[in-house]
């Protein structure tokens, strides 16, 4: 019972985030949504702030572990599973943007706490980027880089799509720069 309480705090606070920012987000609604009392949030949570950071560290982290592991796990093919990962438009949504790129733009210069794990955050997405460029490079798959700032360009390039899409309401312009992205993470890959 006590997990699911947690989880439903978790992923009612998310949601909340997601959709209004941290600063608009209303605990009124959280809790509501999570169908729980304040005074069970404050068993798992100092207080709204807590239970953000919390919520933001574990689902952002638990997209990443959904996107990149399984590639990671593969035996080959990386390059293209990741590729195909990044033209999947129902892994995203263009209308809300994303969550580390909206976090990040809202909070990070106006609070420490949150500046420091969306710093964390964003550097764990660029790390998981370079170990599949490390992973694909070590198989004999691609062409010797410096996958550190191909990572870096990779990132930059996901993020600025995902914000076109939002800033136009248009998911094609989010396809047409990974359609141009993908060309070029292929230019790497050995013939």
């Amino acid at each position: 019972m006590e997990n699911n309480t947690r989880k439903n705090l978790i992923d009612s606070a998310f949601s909340e985030i997601y959709s209004n920012g941290y600063q608009g987000a209303s605990l009124t609604t959280i809790l509501k949504n999570a169908k729980v009392h304040k005074g069970s949030m404050y068993h798992f949570f100092e207080n709204k702030k807590d239970m953000a950071l919390v919520c933001i560290k574990e689902k952002i982290y638990e997209r990443f572990v959904q996107r990149y592991s399984l590639i990671l796990a593969l035996e080959s093919g990386y390059l293209e599973a990741f590729i195909d990962g990044l033209k999947d438009t129902s892994q995203r949504d263009f209308n809300k943007g994303c969550p580390i790129a909206n976090i990040v733009q809202e909070m990070s210069n106006i609070d420490e706490e949150f500046k420091v794990l969306m710093e964390e955050i964003y550097q764990s997405f660029r790390k998981n980027i370079k170990d599949i460029l490390d992973i694909s490079i070590q198989k004999n798959e691609m062409k010797e880089c410096d996958t550190r700032k191909l990572a870096l360009y990779i990132a930059s390039t996901i993020e600025g799509a995902i914000l076109s899409a939002k800033a136009t309401q248009n998911i094609q312009d989010y396809v047409d720069v990974i359609d141009i992205l993908s060309s070029y993470i292929m230019s790497f890959k050995k013939s």
